[in-house]
């Protein structure tokens, strides 16, 4: 065989290999393919991406579909691929000012959601931290209505969002409270 074959062999079954390696092993190239794998996997969307942003080692991607919400987090991996992690839709309550959800990873928590009503300027969260402190956490910044609020706090393993949660607050330009609820669901 000569020189130019081999090395032609060797590129394809470096190819081939990569391939594998990445199929088996849940990596794509760029985050947006790994979040419409996830999707698929899921039986869900394929959704609109109405914001992504980026936070510790992961990509998180606000999207919609059908009258549904997720935030999904995508996780880099091996420093130039990425891997989906857990996601899921949420319906969106329109009867509700404010709908909400939330998800924690490690020391993450996110609270997102959608606005339904226009008049709202800003929404904040009310949370406790370890020592039963309120500590509140704010949005203004809305993406076609849409939102999301990120702190790092104590997150063990059997601590509950509901143990946590004190209050959600919405508020329209003025600073007046449009709606204010116990539960985050």
């Amino acid at each position: 065989m000569t020189r130019l074959k081999k090395t032609i062999r060797n590129l394809v079954i470096i190819v081939v290999l990569l391939f594998l390696f990445m199929k088996l092993n849940g990596l794509y190239f760029s985050p947006v393919q790994a979040l419409h794998a996830s999707e698929r996997d899921l039986h869900f969307g394929p959704s609109e991406i109405v914001h992504s942003f980026d936070h510790g080692n992961s990509r998180y991607f606000l999207t919609r579909y059908e009258g549904m919400i997720s935030c999904s987090p995508i996780k880099r991996s091996l420093g130039v691929f990425w891997r989906y992690g857990a996601g899921h839709g949420v319906p969106n309550n329109e009867d509700r000012p404010v709908f909400t959800s939330y998800r924690s990873e490690g020391n993450n928590w996110i609270v997102y959601g959608m606005r339904n009503d226009s008049s709202i300027a800003r929404v904040d969260i009310e949370v406790k931290n370890a020592e039963g402190e309120i500590q509140v956490y704010s949005s203004d910044t809305f993406y076609e209505d849409m939102f999301y609020i990120i702190w790092q706090g104590e997150n063990e393993s059997e601590v509950l969002f509901s143990q946590i949660f004190a209050g959600l607050k919405a508020y329209d330009d003025a600073g007046s409270v449009i709606y204010d609820s116990e539960i985050i669901l």
